[in-house]
Order: structure tokens, then sequence, then C-alpha cells
């Protein structure tokens, strides 16, 4: 976690869609390649066929530009003692923006359960709530152990000197939990 400021998030949003191009340079590249060498198809009787080097070439051209995308990709998350500032890369450059420390109102704090999962784990968030922009909320902790995130919102609270609000219930979910 750190000891001190600055804290520093780093994340690589786009690397978990990095599948769907690997799939299509398979299927549209190296499928076609093999198929191409199993055959013994010589590259004369390639340039007569001129239409399964073109899709390779083209399937090549796209996922590969697409992979390169993804792993490419990140954020970077710097919270100073007074400036909040993200830094995009790669598909995510245009993301990149400073802001005063003052204009966050605090931490807030969310627990989510999922029944559906297999071992219906809750998973807990931190993010750094921004005042006026929605667009602006920085997430500085998310994980699935109860007391790492304790821990860290004291931590965070202390260093930012933000307050700390947790999540509220709703209506019907404080209604359910009543009749329990």
């Amino acid at each position: 976690m750190g000891g001190d400021l600055p804290l520093r998030f780093h994340t690589r949003p786009l690397i978990g869609q990095v599948v769907w191009p690997l799939l299509g340079f398979v299927l549209l590249v190296v499928i076609p390649v093999a198929y191409a060498l199993d055959q013994g198809l010589s590259l004369a009787l390639l340039r007569e066929q001129w239409m399964l080097p073109l899709v390779g070439v083209l399937a090549l051209f796209v996922t590969g530009t697409r992979i390169v995308q993804c792993l490419t990709t990140r954020l970077e998350v710097v919270v100073t003692a007074s400036e909040v500032s993200l830094r995009g890369a790669g598909a995510l450059s245009a993301f990149t923006w400073s802001e005063p420390l003052e204009h966050y109102a605090g931490l807030d704090c969310e627990r989510r359960h999922h029944p559906d999962w297999i071992g219906a784990q809750d998973e807990y968030g931190i993010a750094m709530t921004h005042r006026k922009d929605p667009e602006r909320n920085v997430v500085v902790h998310w994980g699935r152990d109860a007391r790492r995130f304790e821990d860290r919102l004291a931590r965070y609270a202390q260093l930012l000197r933000l307050p700390v609000r947790r999540e509220q219930r709703a209506p019907l979910a404080q209604a359910r939990a009543a009749r329990r």
C-alpha cells in the first residue's frame, strides 16, 4: 500500500479485452497460414488466388493494432497532498487531467454482494468523490478482503484528510433487514 503520499494507482482497463483480437488473429491469420502451409500452396498459386493473402494481411493489420492498443492502454492515478491527477496512455491518452484535492468531498465506501457467484463473496470499494463532476471520481481501492478494505480506508482517510461516507442502504434493503 505504501507509506505516505503520493499514492500511485495503475490499471490496464483494456487488458481483459485482448482475448477478442487474439481470437480474430488465430481465426483469420494463423489458421489460413497453417492451411496454406499444410496444403503446400506455392506463392504463385497464392498470387492467383489473391483473396486468402489479402484477408490474412488485413486481419493481421486490424488484429495486430487492436492487440497493441489493448496492451499499451493504461491509466495512472497519482494523489499528492494537494493534487489528484489522472494520466492516460494508449487509447486513453485523451483522459489526462489534474484536479486540486480540495475539489474532493470525501471517501465513499461501497460493498457489493454477489449471491449468484460461486462462493458468494463480497466486494469492497473506496472512491474519492468529486464535489461537482462525477466523472472525476477516482476509485482508489477495490477488493474482496474486508480487513484490507478497513485498513486502507483508515489509512487513506488519515493521509488525505477526507471524511469517510459509508454506503447508505436503500429503504427496501433496510425494511428487509428489519423483518429478519
